[in-house]
């Protein structure tokens, strides 16, 4: 299993950090974890074939995780005879997904609508999906947001999307080898719906998770030192992101 950061910044531009994207490489799947301004031209930054992607999963609909969706299926269209998509293309996200996906196509058209593009709304029960298992759960930041947990070969990551506190984090997350988790203001600077060193410190502590990678960093994070705080809660090893940044489990 390998993770490639494609995007650990946020919705305000950052010279150092894009929008939330990343790539996971299985043993046979390829699979985006949200699609923020960015991902589908830094794919080939960190050798991924955006035309190999099999699947896209979505936490929520804020533009900073979705805006490069337009431009990854219209990529997928491109007619050329050496270059083309043959297999199934699999979007995945939260309750609400279908109609917001439609929302992109009525102003699109059929240029957002690749062959073999297969829509679906996730479940909270385990689903076995080619060579990995998906499991969700509900985190605190908009009415439908997800996070995802994804075992395959023995190993297991978890990424928080966007989240406040929430149990149920800590659950999905549960002896994870990867935990993937939004760090994004200073304690000072607390948002209900968005964590900080302190409260990541306490869901990796129960969660029990091996690895903590901190992303999704406004500015005033990467001012402090994050890493030590969290380490203070954990005996694990903690790293922060940076953009093209390559995990191998």
């Amino acid at each position: 299993m390998k993770i490639h950061i494609l995007g650990s910044g946020t919705c305000v531009p950052n010279v150092r950090r894009g929008s939330s994207g990343y790539a996971l490489e299985l043993a046979k799947s390829k699979i985006l974890l949200d699609c923020g301004s960015g991902t589908t031209w830094k794919l080939g930054k960190v050798g991924v074939d955006y035309l190999s992607v099999d699947h896209i999963f979505i936490t929520h609909f804020h533009p900073d995780h979705t805006a490069d969706l337009v431009p990854f299926l219209f990529a997928t269209k491109y007619p050329h005879p050496d270059r083309f998509r043959d297999k199934p293309l699999y979007l995945w996200g939260p309750k609400g997904f279908t109609e917001f996906y439609l929302s992109l196509k009525a102003v699109y058209g059929d240029w957002i609508a690749p062959d073999k593009l297969i829509v679906k709304e996730v479940n909270a029960k385990p689903m076995r999906i080619d060579d990995f298992v998906l499991t969700t759960g509900d985190t605190y930041h908009t009415y439908n947001s997800i996070a995802y947990r994804i075992e395959s070969g023995g190993k297991s990551v978890v990424y928080s999307g966007d989240t406040g506190y929430t149990e149920s984090l800590i659950d999905l997350a549960k002896d994870a080898d990867l935990l993937v988790i939004e760090c994004s203001f200073p304690d000072e600077l607390k948002f209900k719906t968005h964590l900080t060193p302190t409260e990541v410190g306490r869901i990796a502590s129960a969660s029990g998770a091996r690895k903590i990678v901190l992303t999704h960093l406004y500015s005033d994070c990467d001012e402090i030192d994050v890493v030590s705080q969290i380490r203070e809660y954990v005996d694990a090893d903690v790293i922060l992101a940076e953009d093209l940044m390559q995990i191998c489990m």
